[in-house]
């Protein structure tokens, strides 16, 4: 059975003892939504010289087709279900934009918000601090429609949330008509009254899938509800303790962008003064904020552990994060500079760069280097991120584009794919007309030619990387030019088509058929075949379940199904930037890969793991590159510095020895924290002289128990500063 191992050339020499073995047999499973068999990670360091975001896939309700000569006979049965009354269904988002999407297809009904500036006006609702309601009443098709919606659809703060309608999401026939409001949260306190524009509170006991609920009394009397879905993640989540505004000082393509750094504190800092910075990803329409980046940051308890472990997070969060990666990368730079000037003399930082964070942290501190400003970062930890590109299926994309005119989302997804980020990192780009011979689209090349000049890497910081994909050259399921999406429906009056298949491992083949044929009225259709491509759809990667979501679609017409669950979006070998080899590299037998990559220690799993997922395994090769010790920073602070030697022997059995240096005299504390970040020891809090020092721990922790087998860090803070050791405990 394969095993999980760790090794680093460093650790072998100086008698400080190897690190053979940090599990053996099957490591924990990751979180997968697949029933696929997993096997172990592997992964392997250099000798020494930390996310949602990111993929096109949501819920594609499909509008019955459309035609001027044949209006939509399905129309009046779909929109009377929501026509007001207490028993009416309960609506989802996506349905709610569907509705809102056809119903502003009405020529009388121009003048009503885009779903975009709807969105745009939801954002600004959600800084003030309150989830934003939207409402639709109108009359359709001999019948009234009457829909609400939460547009930012959960909430992580439960135990006291806001609601707020503002008049601008009100979209009504007769606005005047709206004589009273009435609201209830679904939290056991039923209807109260609210007036638009100012929030309402509402405090929850449990999180949940909740169905608040909209009352209108309109002025002739008639009264209508509308019941939406909304969904309680948690009661409550972190505060940040700052928020710092930057904006890119060098303007790309004449534009700069801007960006939002929340700052968590460690606990006891009252400043930055150990940061590790996260910059966010590809996030698809800009909803995320503080609350589901701390959810992202902190799977498996990661941001929680670096915090206890006196690690200080910033996370950006950019304004636009669909823009060029160039201009966000310059609002990073923007907050490295901040950093670099206010942290204390010797301190450095870590950058974690998930998904697309990944690019833009490479290339602003590469540009930084390449213009001669300082950034203190000591390590650049790249989390599944694209660096050879990353991957939407093409016959998807063209899916997409078909029924982009039927579908609200359809139409939202591809202004998406249409954005400057999704065209700089997708290998695969559709195109009007569809190109035979596929390729990335121009800005991609711009984008690499940017970076090239900028020297391409970073010199500075030890690089590293974490792919989710699979290292032992595992497949997502199915094989080149397989089907993965069948859409078949036909009747008397209406047929439908909308199949899609991966594209082939070169050849040629068909990867995306479309029609939409009303009798006697119209016939659309759309076959899309391509030659000569490179299997990316299959290929091992941190996956997407694009396929899945489709399949959970209602359709009016028939059943959209998926043949496969998920497709790879970011190749291991992108991941990694393992150059040279193909899409089924085997990098986890590959005893020449760290010489094929530009990163001085590398982690990929055995099978394939959702994009940007913290695993327990990944999760503690994060800490360890977290908290690697400062001596491997490239700049050393020129007076003494505070030092913690290797941990000996290690791995241990029984007693170990912390030797450490102080800088000046002063107080010192020593502890020992286990994976999680719990506090298992204190082995030493004291005041010290200066100089030399060694501390004995005899593995057990407050109880006087022996501490369990696994991965230890030895913590030493003295000064202000701190320094740490990692250490494995046998049984």
């Amino acid at each position: 059975m394969p095993r999980s191992v760790a090794w680093s050339a460093e650790e072998a020499g100086g008698g400080a003892g190897v690190l053979t073995s940090l599990a053996r047999g099957r490591a924990p499973a990751a979180r997968d939504r697949r029933p696929a068999p997993r096997r172990p990670a592997m992964h392997r360091a250099a000798p020494a010289t930390l996310l949602p975001a990111a993929a096109l896939a949501a819920s594609l309700a499909l509008a019955p087709p459309r035609s001027a000569a044949a209006p939509d006979a399905a129309a009046p049965a779909r929109l009377a279900r929501f026509g007001g009354a207490p028993s009416a269904p309960v609506a989802r988002l996506a349905e709610w934009r569907q509705l809102y999407f056809e119903l502003r297809g009405d020529p009388g009904r121009a003048a009503w918000p885009t779903l975009d500036e709807l969105s745009g006006r939801a954002r600004a609702a959600r800084a003030a601090g309150a989830v934003p309601l939207a409402l639709v009443d109108a009359v359709a098709d001999g019948g009234r429609t009457v829909a609400a919606a939460a547009l930012v659809p959960h909430t992580h703060r439960g135990g006291a949330v806001a609601f707020r309608l503002d008049p601008a999401l009100v979209a009504s026939d007769a606005p005047a008509a709206l004589a009273r409001l009435e609201f209830d949260a679904d939290d056991g306190l039923g209807f109260r009254p609210l007036a638009l524009g100012a929030p309402l509170e509402a405090r929850y006991a449990a999180p949940g899938p909740r169905a608040p609920a909209l009352r209108l009394t309109r002025a002739d009397g008639s009264v209508a509800v509308a019941r939406f879905a909304f969904d309680v993640r948690a009661l409550a989540a972190p505060v940040p303790d700052d928020t710092l505004v930057v904006t890119g000082a060098t303007p790309h393509l004449g534009g700069v962008a801007s960006a939002r750094a929340y700052v968590r504190l460690a606990p006891g800092h009252s400043a930055i003064v150990n940061p590790v910075v996260v910059p966010e990803g590809f996030d698809l329409d800009n909803s995320l904020g503080w609350d589901e980046l701390w959810a992202l940051l902190n799977q498996q308890g990661l941001a929680d552990t670096l915090g206890a472990l006196g690690y200080d997070a910033v996370v950006l969060d950019f304004d636009d994060a669909t823009d060029h990666i160039e201009r966000n990368a310059h609002a990073l730079v923007a907050l490295l500079a901040e950093l670099s000037s206010t942290l204390p003399p010797g301190a450095t930082a870590a950058l974690v760069g998930p998904s697309m964070g990944g690019l833009v942290a490479r290339y602003a501190l590469a540009w930084m280097e390449a213009h001669g400003q300082p950034h203190r970062v000591r390590a650049f930890v790249s989390f599944d991120a694209p660096h050879r590109g990353a991957n939407i299926p093409l016959g998807i994309q063209y899916w997409v584009q078909f029924f982009a005119d039927q579908s609200a989302d359809a139409a939202f997804l591809l202004s998406r794919l249409q954005t400057p980020a999704a065209r700089q990192m997708l290998v695969y780009h559709l195109t009007e007309p569809p190109s035979s011979s596929p390729g990335a689209d121009p800005l991609r090349a711009d984008f690499l030619a940017n970076l090239d000049a900028v020297g391409g890497w970073p010199a500075r910081p030890r690089l590293t990387a974490c792919a989710n994909g699979s290292g032992a050259a595992a497949g997502q399921g199915f094989p080149a030019a397989a089907q993965i999406i069948r859409y078949e429906f036909d009747n008397f009056v209406v047929r439908i088509l909308g199949n899609v298949w991966a594209v082939p491992d070169g050849g040629t083949a068909k990867i995306f058929d479309g029609r939409i044929r009303i009798l006697f009225i119209s016939d659309t259709q759309r076959a899309v075949t391509v030659t000569g491509t490179l299997p990316y759809d299959h290929a091992p990667g941190g996956w997407r379940a694009t396929m899945t979501q489709m399949d959970t679609t209602e359709a009016p017409y028939g059943d959209i199904v998926a043949l496969h669950p998920a497709h790879a979006f970011i190749p291991t070998v992108s991941a990694l930037d393992v150059a040279g080899v193909g899409l089924f590299h085997d990098v986890l037998a590959d005893p020449d890969l760290l010489a094929r990559t530009p990163f001085a220690a590398v982690y990929a799993p055995a099978e394939n793991e959702e994009h940007v997922t913290v695993t327990p395994a990944n999760k503690l090769w994060f800490l360890g590159e977290i908290t690697r010790p400062l001596v491997d920073a490239p700049t050393a602070p020129a007076a003494p510095a505070l030092a913690l030697s290797p941990v000996a022997p290690n791995p241990s059995r029984g007693a170990v020895a912390l030797r450490f240096r102080l800088p000046a005299a002063g107080r010192a504390r020593l502890a020992v924290f286990d994976a999680a970040g719990r506090a298992v020891a204190a082995p030493l809090d004291a005041a010290l002289g200066a100089g030399a020092h060694a501390v004995a721990w005899d593995g057990r922790g407050a109880g006087g128990r022996r501490v369990p087998p696994g991965v230890y860090l030895a913590r030493l803070e003295a000064g202000g500063a701190a320094v740490a050791r990692r250490f494995v405990v046998l049984d």
